[in-house]
């Protein structure tokens, strides 16, 4: 049995059978030779036929340690790759979480607003549609059932509400000043009818000694 020069294409397994022949082909060489002499033997013809098979699968052995190098490699970015994807959806997931949790906070959050006691919608659609709407008031009114004109309207009824408080606090101002300026009247008129009445009690005093000082003067003859 011979090798050849493409043994170095032959796999792995093949390339050792042709060894192990070539091994088994040595020793059957020595049995078969005359005892005790086996000079008559030489093994150089089989080892040059098997040198092209060492050297194949020696090339094979290199081959197979390369790829095993390169796949380690790959393994070990292919194992970052997936490290990093992982932290990455780990990432993603504490956002999702932080968003559900703002989310649900954002649904149950109950706003001052809501305990607000707003004009009626039916009596502010009734001041709209008036032909002079109060200031303040959004003319006309959003409409329509979606989210977004339902929180319009919402806006609308507050800007409303703020304009009539501030208007109502204008005129509390104005009926304080007023109030403050009457009292401040009153006050002085009444410490003018204490003045008078002071004035009084004197001048009914004195009247009252001038009437006894007549009483109590001799008639004339």
């Amino acid at each position: 049995m011979g090798a050849s020069l493409q043994d170095q294409h032959l796999p792995a397994e093949h390339l050792v059978g042709l060894i192990r022949s070539l091994a088994d082909q040595v020793v059957q060489a020595k049995l078969d030779s005359p005892a005790p002499d086996h000079a008559a033997f030489d093994p150089e013809k089989v080892l040059a036929q098997s040198a092209p098979a060492f050297a194949a699968l020696y090339g094979l052995t290199r081959a197979t340690q390369l790829d095993a190098k390169s796949c380690r490699a790959k393994t070990q970015e292919a194992r970052l790759e997936m490290d990093a994807a992982h932290l990455r959806l780990q990432n993603l997931l504490f956002q999702r979480n932080h968003i559900e949790r703002e989310i649900r906070a954002a649904e149950e959050y109950s706003s001052e607003y809501q305990n607000l006691p707003l004009h009626d919608l039916d009596e502010l659609r009734q001041l709209a549609a008036d032909q002079e709407p109060p200031v303040g008031l959004q003319v006309p009114l959003p409409a329509g059932d979606s989210d977004e004109s339902t929180h319009e309207l919402m806006l609308a009824r507050l800007a409303f509400e703020l304009a009539e408080r501030k208007r109502f606090e204008e005129e509390r101002k104005e009926l304080g000043a007023i109030k403050a300026k009457l009292v401040k009247e009153n006050e002085v008129k009444k410490a003018r009818l204490e003045e008078l009445e002071k004035e009084l009690t004197e001048f009914v005093g004195k009247g009252k000694g001038i009437q006894a000082k007549m009483q109590d003067e001799p008639t004339a003859a």
